[in-house]
């Protein structure tokens, strides 16, 4: 599995960019794309956003498309690393996004269905992005770019 998780992102950093970053690459985009971690989300307590590790990554391409994976950990290596959902997305004005998903394997009603994402990139590492499962309650989220180096 890990050698899997290792051409995943292999490909994922191979791939040609368009005129969005200017001949650039993911690792050293300064706009939103890249390779972004999940590092925190709403808690429902207090409302106010908590850091996490939740394994959850997004990566935002160039050409408006875009997946998420989740890594399981070593615990389980039959679940070590899943897509979670791929599609297309659109910036539709200074801080929304729409996104097309196409498939959604952990939850399949949203297969086919649109998404409105509310997002500010705080700095070129931090993406703050908010998406609403019922276009009342938003959930935000707090996602870091993978930098290039460890």
């Amino acid at each position: 599995m890990k050698n899997i998780f290792t051409l995943f992102l292999l490909v994922s950093l191979s791939l040609p960019l368009t005129a969005q970053i200017k001949e650039t690459h993911i690792p050293v985009s300064n706009t939103l794309v890249g390779i972004w971690k999940q590092t925190g989300i709403t808690n429902p307590k207090t409302g106010k956003i908590m850091e996490v590790q939740t394994g959850n990554y997004k990566v935002l391409n160039a050409d408006g498309t875009y997946y998420t994976f989740i890594t399981w950990g070593t615990g389980n290596p039959t679940n070590d690393t899943t897509i979670a959902q791929y599609g297309t997305y659109e910036i539709t004005s200074e801080n929304l996004m729409a996104e097309q998903i196409i498939e959604h394997t952990m939850n399949p009603k949203l297969n086919g269905k649109n998404s409105t994402i509310k997002f500010e990139l705080i700095n070129s590492k931090t993406l703050l992005m908010s998406w609403s499962p019922n276009d009342i309650d938003w959930i935000d989220e707090k996602w870091t770019r993978l930098p290039l180096s460890l």
